[in-house]
């Protein structure tokens, strides 16, 4: 039996893995997990739009030498069955070749170590030309001339990762340039998510600043942690064989309880998915969250509910992290147990909220008022959650949103129950439509405009408006402005 070393077809491969799934926050990210394990304090992401646009990630950790650059640069570089160190945020050894080259088609990589400076840059038409892996390493005099490769001038050590030729925007100048600015935007709340343990860490250990064009990323907890009003639950640790999995669980507070300022956080972002569910971690990293990973249905009585779950990285396979690590699945050995832990942290927020009163809803609309049955009584009350009252309580600074809340409780004290069960028993007809069209219209345009920084957002927006009572009764109005936001 013969045997022979059969290496895949270089172009092939690369262009295959370009398409692996990776997003352009996802490869961010990616580049970033490096930085922080190579012990960067600072991590710099320079961008440019215009001619010859690119994105660079500049940071200051302990850089590599002309040899680990060489290996970095080589896909598979590290086993994922290797052993790693407790704080390596890596997976496969892919990260940075794999998310680099799904967003360009040439990564250029500089290092400095202890004063040194090498570089290697993967371009793919080069690799289609010579249909091989033909790996550039520029000279001492080439790398000085490279872009960024004075951008560690003022460092010890660091390393650059530059990416040119963004193929995977649209094509025209105006539309690549829309595309680019919305990513970027994305990209920076997705990154302060992310990397927000990091990023508000106050440990010289495992902290770093993350800095968009030299402006500074600030965190986003998605648990509030530093509102009163957020409970923390009693800790618990699961184990799977011998690696510990610690699980917290949040019960968050109502929306009355927030500041403007986390009410504006929560409109700004509503698109990264904040709500309820497990929140899992990787070395401190966020890998998935907002969804409960099919343990329970997401229901109202569950929303105030969060759980943060931290693993090590030595768990990867059980918990089948992919190597984008956007993805995760719970190990059938501990799920009952988890189930077990989320089930009770929802028990306690639904008596939380039921002490408040349970909203009774038999459809799927979302409803201006609602009925709301407290202890055998019945109230209705305004549903402070719709966009249109998010939108107002955005625009207003705490003092403000006091008086509002103060409003809005005195509309619904002074509910006329009476009255209205008195017509209604008179079989008077109400009048169901107040509004003319333009006033709808126009109320809807201000919460669009509000609440969206982009188009997609404002057709969501839009398709979130058609389950709200009020404007079903208005049908005309919604497809006005289908029309107008479908262009």
């Amino acid at each position: 039996m013969r045997e022979i070393n059969l290496p895949p077809f270089a172009p092939n491969l690369i262009e295959s893995t370009r398409s692996i799934g990776y997003s352009f926050e996802m490869a961010l990210a990616d580049i970033i997990d490096n930085s922080i394990s190579n012990f960067a304090e600072r991590v710099d992401v320079r961008f440019a739009v215009q001619e010859n646009p690119y994105v660079a990630i500049i940071d200051n950790g302990i850089g590599m030498t002309p040899a680990d650059l060489e290996a970095a640069m080589r896909y598979g570089s590290t086993s994922s069955l290797s052993k790693r160190s407790a704080s390596d945020l890596g997976r496969f050894g892919l990260g940075l070749k794999m998310a680099s080259m799904s967003q360009c088609r040439v990564l250029t990589v500089i290092s400095k170590f202890r004063g040194t400076l090498s570089a290697a840059q993967w371009d793919l038409d080069r690799i289609h030309q010579t249909k091989s892996w033909s790996l550039l390493l520029p000279s001492d005099e080439e790398i000085k001339v490279l872009p960024f490769a004075n951008a560690l001038d003022e460092y010890e050590s660091g390393t650059v990762v530059l990416w040119q030729k963004l193929d995977r925007m649209a094509n025209s100048p105006a539309g690549f340039h829309r595309e680019f600015n919305d990513r970027l935007d994305y990209a920076d709340r997705h990154l302060r998510l992310v990397f927000h343990r990091f990023l508000s860490s106050r440990s010289q250990k495992d902290s770093f600043e993350l800095y968009f064009n030299n402006r500074k990323l600030e965190p986003i907890d998605p648990f509030m942690r530093n509102n009163p009003a957020t409970q923390p639950l009693e800790p618990e640790t699961l184990f799977v064989g011998k690696q510990a999995i610690q699980v917290q669980p949040y019960i968050m507070p109502f929306a009355n309880k927030l500041t403007a300022e986390e009410r504006r956080t929560l409109n700004e972002f509503g698109d990264l998915n904040l709500k309820q569910g497990l929140y899992i971690y990787r070395n401190k990293r966020l890998i998935a969250w907002g969804k409960w990973f099919r343990l329970l249905r997401d229901s109202d009585l569950q929303r105030l509910t969060r759980v943060q779950v931290d693993l090590p990285n030595n768990l990867d396979d059980e918990w089948a992290i992919d190597v984008k690590k956007s993805s995760a699945q719970i190990p059938s050995g501990i799920k009952d147990a988890l189930a077990k832990i989320v089930m009770t942290s929802v028990g306690k927020s639904e008596r939380v909220y039921r002490y408040r009163g349970t909203r009774i809803s038999k459809d799927s609309s979302d409803h201006v008022w609602n009925r709301i049955e407290n202890r055998d009584k019945i109230q209705y009350l305004i549903n402070r959650d719709l966009p249109q009252v998010q939108a107002l309580y955005a625009s207003l600074d705490d003092a403000q949103s006091k008086l509002m809340d103060s409003v809005i409780s005195m509309v619904e004290d002074a509910f006329p129950y009476n009255s209205v069960y008195y017509d209604l028993a008179k079989d008077r007809e109400p009048e169901e439509k107040t509004m003319s069209d333009q006033q709808v219209y126009d109320a809807a345009k201000q919460v669009i405009s509000k609440m969206s920084r982009t188009r997609a957002e404002a057709r969501q927006q839009l398709h979130n408006m058609r389950n709200i009572d009020v404007f079903q009764k208005y049908p005309n109005v919604l497809q006005m402005l289908q029309e107008e936001y479908d262009d």
